[in-house]
């Protein structure tokens, strides 16, 4: 981008994400132009390499939820077994 020192309204405004010149700090109070214009690009694109980090930390929190919701289900299952298992034998005792 070519921009003079002096140059107020240049042609093309640089992004404010990735900026060199800290126009996202310093702005319309310092008479630069460029504050107003919009970053869209970069922005989704920060968003964009966000998806994959996230996904790839939800998918074992899930899987391992799950197993342990499952793993506690299943010990249930075992201990109410057991006794309806020691309730029978009670039962065959009494006869």
């Amino acid at each position: 981008m070519d921009r003079k020192p002096d140059d107020r309204y240049p042609v093309e405004c640089e992004p404010r994400l990735m900026t060199e010149r800290g126009t996202a700090n310093e702005g319309l109070g310092h008479g630069d132009y460029c504050q107003n214009e919009p970053d869209w690009p970069e922005a989704v694109a920060v968003l964009a390499l966000s998806v994959p980090v996230s996904v790839a930390g939800a998918v074992p929190f899930t899987s391992g939820s799950v197993n342990r919701r499952m793993s506690a289900h299943a010990e249930a299952m075992r201990e109410l077994d057991q006794i309806a298992d020691e309730h029978e034998a009670r039962a065959a005792r009494a006869r």
